[in-house]
């Protein structure tokens, strides 16, 4: 699965008319720019193309149910798809060059879309719930009737949000599997200090659906695979508890709540359980930990860790966020990354430290082990994660002028030919210094003064103010001279303008400095034509 081109024809948020071109040939793409550019919509966008796509019906904005209007071009299993749907004549498909009708698009669908559609929020994700709702619902009432087969379970749901309890139900379905998973295992012990897999703690709650339902039962008549895993894990519990607790459900509203309370002590526990119903990997484990969630039966589950120098067993909620961020990801990659999948990332490292964030498309490659056919785009802010990128690899979305519609442009360089400190200051994030204001105005008050020294003299006040400058500066080490002659001439004449010495960083200052450091450059270029005609 790879997207190659985009076009956005009608108003979807805030990008109107809008088009990207990707390269294909790369497996990660990443979206960079301001807030508010439009990065996180694109990719909903993208959501709402295939969820739509495979439920057969009008692209639809979620609140609005207005169907907006694309154009896409991608390739899946080696066959070169565009679509495109308008309020006028509705889908139509191109297949390989050639055009399709609706049903033979259809009959082929497993073959023309992506096997799954990965994306994870790093922010809270409840208002993009309903994109996933119809897949999660399907899925939902395959699993819970009667006949349901455990076949049921070997496969995620196409579209697929990861939230923050997936985190845990992945930590458990590695270490029932480890033999399977070897190196999750050993990044999870070198990167996390994760030893082993400790205990875990359900606590089940009776969901609203229930509640209208009369006679009492031990799951509050849960049905289907669900019931039967439940079933499962009540026999494996050491000293099942039922509970009837008092929850506030508002600041100003409260209610029983009928909870219950299965611990499975250790891991061989867990182990036995998994062995009895024979699931083959971690798939069908997940998906059946991940069927209590999306029944509404889990209230939390508390699971304990073995930890590198923590006495006795650590709870994954003393995890540091970014340890559960790294877990969730790149633990949640593990189980989406078969082939022709599109993984969507809205910035993955918030909470990551500098080395995890430095080491962050490594992991991808260490840990996940993608297929070639997969790809990921992500949003991100900082430049520690996108260094080692091509420039074919990244997309600035960036506000225009005069129009001000987004548009999206690959960079002039590439952020693996810069510093860290150049990829801030470039036309990637645009920061105007990677000094702070306070210590940039102290540094073009010392060279302004210093290029008024060597003309006149100084006041006694300004001389004052030159000789602590410059002990300051020498203390930190930031000094003036630079390898390069020309840029050392440069930093001379400019410094004696006075416009340099206090910045404000706005776009009139920022075109009158342009104005002035365009002279400069212009009569350092007159001096050395007229020093080698001497």
């Amino acid at each position: 699965m790879r997207i190659d081109k985009v076009h956005i024809k009608s108003k979807f948020k805030n990008l109107d008319d809008f088009s990207i071109d990707f390269d294909e040939k790369s497996m990660e793409t990443v979206l960079i720019g301001l807030n508010a550019t439009g990065k996180s919509n694109l990719m909903e966008a993208l959501v709402v193309i295939f969820r739509d796509l495979d439920l057969d019906r009008p692209p639809q904005i979620s609140k609005q149910k207005e169907p907006f209007e694309y154009h896409i071009e991608y390739e899946c299993r080696k066959n070169s798809v565009e679509i495109e749907y308008s309020l006028k004549n509705g889908y139509s498909f191109e297949v390989n060059s050639e055009k399709i009708n609706k049903s033979t698009f259809y009959k082929k669908k497993e073959i023309f879309l992506p096997k799954h559609v990965f994306v994870y929020y790093s922010g809270v994700s409840e208002r993009l719930k309903d994109l996933y709702s119809d897949h999660t619902r399907k899925y939902y009432e395959q699993i819970i009737k009667e006949e349901a087969k455990h076949t049921r379970f070997d496969s995620i749901p196409r579209i697929f949000l990861v939230q923050n309890i997936h985190s845990s139900l992945a930590l458990i379905a590695f270490y029932m599997f480890k033999d399977q998973e070897k190196e999750t295992i050993k990044f999870l012990n070198d990167e996390l200090k994760i030893k082993d897999f400790g205990s875990a703690l359900f606590i089940l709650k009776q969901p609203d659906w229930s509640k209208s339902k009369k006679g009492e039962d031990r799951f509050w008549n849960a049905s289907g695979l669900v019931r039967r895993f439940l079933e499962d894990l009540y026999r494996f519990a050491t000293a099942p508890i039922y509970h009837e607790e008092r929850v506030s459900t508002t600041y100003k509203k409260s209610e029983t709540q009928s909870r219950l309370y299965l611990y499975i002590k250790d891991k061989q526990t867990f182990q036995d359980l998994v062995d009895t119903k024979m699931y083959s990997d971690k798939i069908p484990l997940f998906n059946a930990l991940n069927s209590i969630e999306i029944s509404d039966l889990l209230f939390d589950i508390k699971i304990k860790v073995a930890k590198e120098n923590v006495k006795g067993e650590l709870a994954m909620g003393e995890l540091s966020e970014g340890e559960k961020q790294l877990l969730t990801v790149l633990g949640m990659l593990k189980f989406t990354k078969d082939e022709e999948s599109l993984i969507l990332l809205d910035e993955p490292d918030t909470h990551l430290n500098p080395v995890w964030k430095w080491k962050f498309l490594e992991y991808f490659d260490k840990v996940v082990k993608r297929p070639e056919t997969t790809q990921i785009i992500f949003c991100t802010h900082d430049p520690l994660v996108i260094g080692n990128l091509k420039k074919n690899q990244v997309q600035i979305f960036k506000k225009d002028d005069k129009s001000g519609q987004t548009i999206a442009y690959n960079p002039f360089i590439s952020p693996r030919e810069m510093s860290v400190s150049r990829i801030l200051t470039s036309e990637l994030f645009g920061v105007p210094s990677i000094m702070s204001k306070k210590l940039e105005d102290l540094l073009n008050r010392k060279r302004f003064l210093q290029a008024k020294l060597t003309k006149e003299n100084l006041s006694e006040k300004e001389r004052n103010d030159f000789e602590r400058l410059k002990k300051y500066f020498d203390e930190i080490g930031i000094n003036d001279e630079t390898v390069d002659s020309r840029y050392n001439r440069f930093l001379q004449l400019t410094s004696e303008r006075q416009e340099f010495t206090n910045r404000k960083y706005s776009k009139q200052e920022e075109q009158e400095l342009d104005k002035i450091a365009r002279e400069v450059i212009e009569k350092i270029i007159e001096e050395e034509k007229k020093a080698n005609t001497e």
